[in-house]
């Protein structure tokens, strides 16, 4: 039976659940809104269908009405959807009435909790939403509803701390309200912009000041009112270094999860997209080879995704010997119950062609199987089998653009993706490019940059070279 889960996204980046993230590499389609760490749709397989139904750059998101159709409608063609949430799906997502709206159709679905902002927002700031002797609960409030503005005033004798979502518009009707309920304008609040995002800013203000405060922060706003903003409990999360991870969204989901496992904070930037080329008839004609060389995760996925697709035997790989770049691609080799024979010391192409040229097999029994794009020093070790095709996204470069212009790293994990990139942006005065291997530096040089290049071409070399770099500063 087909089904939809409702999946909360958490809030901010690294929040998504165990369980959410093991339905979304497992999914058929996903439908995902604004307000999210974008990063995470890079664990999807290549074949996922990706649904865009949030609300970004002034557009407005779909009426609540389409957005259930279209779950109805990808219900009925995909095993399994997601429809993937910001924060929690049930606190002020509205994922209640795409639930009912579901099983009012006979549809199968379930929630997956997320970390929702009204918690997480106060806690990335250092501020614990309940805390003893000062609060003993909490209220969370939207700052809109479909009926207007809610009445602030009749929250003024609460003792427990108020927690205001989508505040930015309403900061001034929030204070006043308070106020004019018996509040004090001298109660500590806070304001949190961009929550668990790199671009996150906090401001301590008292009540009366709220709207000043708000007028000069970006949305999404986040308000805290009550006496628990007043100590300063916790440190914020280190700020003032400004990362862009750009690539394919699989090389950016593993970079920014590096610099996060190192407590440095990266904003997404997945320029790129994989798209499978035809290549059914390799699997004809596996007999003719004796090694498959790949050089990247994404060739494995792809590859062996498409032969479940197409319920190719397994056995017939049995008497293959498998070659891989580097560590991430032999992981990704293994997960789907292969092991590496063949794995260069250094992970490049150079050294990835001379270990399979040494194993002795004429470049006719060697399957290169890669992006259509590969360099040409490979083919001296086998013969060509292009996978997929790694495609520029103009909306993304958009998007990615309005990153780069704030960023002191920007990181790249490819030639061509650094191509397709700086052809569209340029990096700004002082910011440092990071490249992953020596081909990505080559070509940064010749755009007239002096980059950072990891030790070598994983996502934690690149991660360790950025931090070592800002504590070298």
């Amino acid at each position: 039976m087909n089904r939809v889960v409702l999946v909360g996204a958490g809030c901010g980046s690294g929040m998504l659940t165990l369980r959410g993230a093991a339905l979304l590499q497992a999914c058929d389609c996903v439908v995902y809104d604004s307000l999210l760490d974008e990063s995470i749709l890079g664990m999807v397989k290549p074949s996922c269908r990706k649904i865009f139904a949030g609300k970004r750059a002034g557009r407005h998101s779909l009426p609540q009405e389409e957005i259930n159709a279209l779950l109805l409608s990808c219900a009925g063609r995909y095993p399994l959807t997601v429809r993937l949430k910001g924060g929690d799906p049930c606190v002020f997502g509205r994922g209640g009435e795409e639930a009912a709206a579901l099983a009012a159709a006979g549809v199968a679905c379930e929630f997956v909790p997320g970390v929702t902002s009204a918690v997480a927002a106060a806690e990335f700031a250092g501020i614990p939403v309940t805390h003893r002797g000062v609060s003993r609960g909490l209220h969370v409030i939207t700052a809109h509803t479909a009926e207007g503005t809610p009445a602030f005033s009749q929250l003024a004798r609460e003792q427990d701390t108020l927690v205001f979502l989508m505040a930015k518009a309403a900061a001034g009707e929030i204070a006043e309200g308070l106020m004019r309920g018996g509040m004090s304008g001298d109660m500590p609040a806070a304001l949190i912009s961009a929550a668990g995002m790199p671009a996150m800013q906090v401001r301590r203000c008292l009540l009366r000041a709220l709207a000043q405060t708000a007028a000069d922060m970006p949305a999404p706003l986040t308000a805290i009112v009550g006496m628990v903003c007043a100590p300063d409990l916790l440190s914020p999360p280190r700020s003032g270094v400004h990362i862009a991870v750009t690539g394919t969204p699989e090389h950016v989901r593993r970079v920014c999860a590096a610099l996060r496992a190192r407590g440095v904070s990266s904003v997404a930037c997945a320029h790129l997209a994989i798209v499978p080329r035809p290549f059914d008839g390799v699997y004809g004609s596996l007999g003719r080879y004796r090694m498959l060389v790949f050089t990247s995760a994404n060739g494995v996925q792809v590859f062996f995704e498409r032969a479940r697709e197409l319920g190719v035997d397994w056995r017939v790989f049995g008497d293959k010997r498998f070659a891989v770049i580097g560590p991430q691609t032999a992981e990704r080799l293994r997960q789907y119950g292969f092991y590496a024979d063949v794995m260069p010391q250094e992970y490049t192409v150079a050294a990835l062609t001379d270990v399979v040229v040494a194993c002795g097999l004429p470049a006719e029994r060697v399957a290169l199987l890669r992006a259509a794009e590969g360099s040409d020093e490979l083919l001296r070790a086998g013969e060509q089998i292009a996978l997929y095709e790694t495609v520029a996204d103009g909306g993304r470069i958009a998007e990615a653009a309005a990153q780069i212009g704030r960023a002191n790293y920007v990181t790249f994990g490819s030639a061509g993706g650094a191509r397709a990139l700086l052809s569209v942006v340029r990096l700004p005065e002082g910011a440092t490019p990071v490249c992953i291997g020596s081909e990505t530096a080559k070509e940064l040089r010749r755009q007239g940059y002096t980059p950072l290049v990891a030790a070598n071409a994983t996502a934690a070399a690149l991660a360790a070279a950025i931090e070592e770099d800002i504590c070298r500063d």
